[in-house]
């Protein structure tokens, strides 16, 4: 069986490891190449992508060849007739799109993944960039409506998108993503930040629908309480800036100035983007991971926590309850009296949530990324032609 991929979405824009459907991209495929020795991907992917991280992506494995795009001299006509033809010459038998889109001008079988629809939903989330571009009025909507079948990372996800989009209800399945946890004697000790503290994390992007602004005025309701803990405690931050991130910024300068006489350094701290290497020790240090957003597709981040042992506090809406189960400490995330409630919970009383430490890593091995990439597999091997 011949099976190409659009896999523009296997690395960052700098051609290195990413996050969100980038992680996806890559943590789906190398799995699916994996269990399917006898099948043929082809893939295509950005010219920045290395020859490093191909060789990387390609070890022990015999059945993958790229598909390497030219520059983007002319966008349009790259991106959806060029790359359409290209794919149509390794005369596939179906199109896999893990990140959603694919060329509209592609003529065949097609399997896509839907992450969210939160842009369609809540455009107020999102810059006016994003919300009137091509993809978000056009590309996405004909992906959604020509795919042959549907593959969602929630259930959640599923009924949001059946209710927008009418024509999916039967032809979707829902595939939960998966989890790796590096080995600890894989990560190296980073000097970018001392671990001399007790730290709430969060990880992901700085935009509104994080609900940081809420986060920060909750940890300040804490101090406020317990004003000994701006000395001994910190809220990190590691994440990219995204829309709206100056609104964030100010918030958290506002809290930081409020308790500079305690912690000059202060209270919040923000490391911007990191490596996965980092991610995981961030984590595994952590006395919490507070992940307060206000709707998710997945929440990847929670599940991230959980396999390391590491108690969540989380928000009751979009799929976080999905995936989290009876595992986490669960907040309205428009409740910041909750929510710092919540982080007293697990800064004060560590032993008391003592018990969500094993109870979180047995529930993230629910979710793995073998198990998605067979059910993803046998999604794709229906569209096979019999010889």
């Amino acid at each position: 069986m011949r099976i190409a991929v659009d896999a523009m979405t296997i690395c960052d824009k700098e051609g290195g490891v990413g996050a969100g459907i980038e992680h996806y991209t890559w943590s789906i495929l190398f799995a699916l190449v994996r269990r399917a020795p006898k099948q043929t991907f082809y893939l295509l992917v950005p010219n920045v992508f290395s020859k490093q991280r191909m060789n990387t992506f390609t070890q022990g494995t015999k059945n993958v060849r790229f598909i390497r795009t030219s520059s983007r001299k002319l966008p349009f006509f790259t991106r959806h007739v060029w790359h359409a033809l290209r794919l149509m010459l390794c005369h596939p038998d179906v199109l896999f799109a893990p990140s959603g889109q694919y060329p509209i001008f592609w003529r065949g079988k097609t399997v896509a993944t839907v992450h969210d629809i939160l842009i369609y939903k809540h455009p107020d989330w999102f810059s006016e960039e994003q919300r009137t571009a091509f993809s978000t009025r056009i590309g996405v909507p004909l992906a959604i409506e020509h795919a042959t079948q549907l593959i969602t990372v929630s259930q959640f996800t599923e009924q949001e998108l059946h209710a927008l989009f009418p024509v999916t209800v039967h032809k979707t399945i829902t595939v939960y993503e998966g989890v790796d946890v590096p080995y600890e004697d894989e990560l190296t000790k980073s000097h970018r930040f001392p671990f001399d503290r007790d730290y709430v994390l969060f990880v992901g992007t700085r935009e509104p629908r994080k609900n940081l602004v809420r986060a920060f005025q909750a940890f300040d309701r804490f101090l406020q309480g317990h004003p000994e803990h701006a000395r001994i405690s910190r809220f990190i931050v590691a994440g990219g800036r995204g829309f709206q991130g100056k609104e964030i910024d100010e918030e958290m300068d506002r809290v930081n100035h409020a308790w500079k006489h305690l912690e000059p350094h202060g209270v919040i701290q923000c490391l911007g983007k990191i490596t996965e290497e980092e991610k995981w020790n961030l984590l595994r240090r952590a006395t919490c991971l507070f992940f307060p957003s206000l709707e998710e597709g997945f929440g990847l981040p929670i599940l991230e926590a959980m396999a390391v042992g590491t108690p969540v506090i989380t928000s009751t809406r979009g799929a976080l309850e999905e995936v989290g189960g009876d595992v986490p400490i669960y907040v309205d995330p428009e409740n910041i009296e909750a929510m710092s409630f919540s982080i007293a919970q697990c800064l004060l009383v560590p032993e008391g949530v003592s018990i969500f430490r094993e109870e979180g890593i047995e529930r993230a091995r629910m979710f793995n990324w073998n198990r998605a990439s067979k059910e993803v597999l046998n999604v794709l091997e229906s569209f096979s032609v019999p010889d």
